[in-house]
């Protein structure tokens, strides 16, 4: 799921263009002329100047959509950059980051924030504060000790501080500043000195056509959504006319509602990783034929996405980079924990806390903990009865499952989104209320009926194919003796 910043950055997206946002699209769209520009002319010079350049048309368009708000950006740079090199290294130092940044985010969300979405200058340093945070704990895992290291962490720790050019480019650079990707600093450092490059001519990188191929796709889910979400509207799903449907066809409403809505975030996420691509930050190495890879930065895999049929998948597939970060700086740093459910739901909290204080948003990321638990049930049930998972394998069967895995995947998406884009409870119970509550139900229920009668059963089952199993041992040696 996407943060309060991205639903911003895209809300009004052509379909209802208010100023902030017109503005706020046309600036990403600058930013594929500007790094055309890096690419090609700056080519070769010294880091410094990449830098310079990054930092002055990141604050120039930062200014012009937000005017002397940049302030905000420039004191947290500020602060981090103090706390990177008066306490380097120190898990202090990650502590005091972390607080630092994230009360800075919440009380700006608590004294800014309206009734809906806002895009002001917040909208960019929420994602702002995970390239802060990210580079304290990459700078703390330069001074842990390798053994203790993972390969990632390896790769991407700081053994010293950056100088503060390298870290306000960092921050500021076109490609991540208004939008995911969000990508660690040691990655745009081995940019910046060009070690990031598909060819050993010294020539730009070709990254031009891979560039306008993900524009080209950003464009395909603009008209999709220019097209769609007039029928599909935030108002819709609050009329009575929605309310007087039959389910089955509220199931459906919502299912076109939720794929709109993602549209959305879509175009903004393709728009911003085309930028990375056309700068050069996302070549990634060589495929097994010699092709040059421009995936560093994928933040959305369309096709993948579309064809998932699962909520992992689907999740996986989309805001990549802001998963990845969530997974390397939250989810496995609480491996201590020993407990995989304790390690996923704080992440899932920590993001919902990002994304703001409205509580739509923590309804939406606990009914996305709710399908994921029920998900793992259902796949732990067809391993653990194997005559189900036969059935699962004929065919016909094997079709219709996939029809049916596809609709849910879709509709318990949507349905957390509800909540997720309305907002307030006020808004959502509408929506709600018209559907009886049906899929909350259902989810609950489902919960109690695995764990009272389904796990007790197959519990047993398997502890019956034990002592069987045992016996028929024990037969088989005393026949041997």
């Amino acid at each position: 799921m996407e943060g309060q910043g991205e639903g911003a950055s895209s809300s009004s997206l052509l379909g209802v263009l208010d100023s902030p946002a017109y503005l706020y699209l046309l600036t990403i769209f600058a930013c594929y002329p500007l790094t055309y520009i890096s690419r090609t002319y700056l080519h070769g010079q010294s880091p410094s100047v990449k830098h310079a350049y990054f930092i002055f048309w990141g604050l120039l368009l930062m200014f012009a959509n937000f005017g002397y708000d940049v302030i905000h950006s420039a004191i947290s740079i500020l602060v981090n950059y103090a706390l990177l090199v008066t306490m380097g290294g120190t898990q202090l130092m990650v502590a005091l980051s972390f607080i630092f940044n994230m009360g800075y985010l919440l009380t700006a969300y608590a004294l800014f924030s309206t009734d809906g979405y806002d895009l002001i200058w917040t909208t960019p340093h929420c994602i702002l504060i995970f390239k802060m945070i990210g580079t304290a704990f990459d700078l703390y895992d330069g001074k842990r000790k390798e053994e203790k290291l993972s390969q990632e962490q390896k790769e991407l720790r700081l053994k010293s501080p950056p100088s503060f050019l390298e870290f306000s480019s960092y921050a500021y650079f076109l490609g991540g500043c208004f939008s995911p990707p969000v990508f660690p600093l040691r990655t745009y450092l081995d940019f910046t000195a060009g070690k990031l490059t598909d060819n050993d001519q010294g020539l730009p990188p070709n990254s031009i056509k891979p560039a306008f191929q993900k524009l080209g796709v950003s464009c395909v889910f603009i008209v999709l959504y220019t097209s769609l979400s007039p029928i599909f509207s935030n108002a819709y799903i609050m009329s009575s006319e929605f309310a007087s449907l039959s389910f089955p066809f509220q199931v459906l409403v919502v299912m076109g509602w939720g794929k709109c809505v993602l549209f959305k975030y879509s175009v903004i996420f393709l728009l911003a990783e085309g930028v990375c691509i056309m700068s050069g930050l996302a070549y990634n190495g060589r495929d097994e034929n010699g092709n040059a890879l421009w995936d560093g930065c994928v933040n959305f895999r369309p096709l993948v996405f579309e064809l998932a049929t699962n909520g992992r998948d689907l999740v996986q597939s989309h805001n990549i980079t802001i998963n990845t970060w969530l997974s390397r700086y939250i989810y496995k740093r609480l491996k201590f924990l020993n407990n995989r459910l304790v390690s996923q739901s704080a992440s899932l909290f920590f993001l919902a806390v990002w994304h703001g204080l409205y509580i739509g948003y923590y309804m939406g990321f606990a009914q996305e903990f709710l399908v994921f638990f029920i998900e793992a049930k259902v796949v732990d049930i067809n391993k653990r009865y194997p005559p189900l998972a036969r059935i699962a394998e004929i065919p016909p069967v094997k079709i219709c499952l996939l029809v049916v895995f596809k609709v849910w995947n879709v509709f318990t998406f949507s349905y957390a989104l509800i909540p997720f884009v309305l907002l307030r409870w006020r808004r959502t119970r509408i929506v709600y209320s018209a559907m009886h509550y049906a899929p909350l139900w259902f989810y609950v229920v489902f919960i109690l009926v695995f764990q009272f009668a389904i796990d007790p059963a197959l519990k047993k089952m398997e502890r019956s194919k034990r002592e069987a199993a045992s016996m028929s041992q024990e037969s088989e040696t005393a026949k041997t003796k």
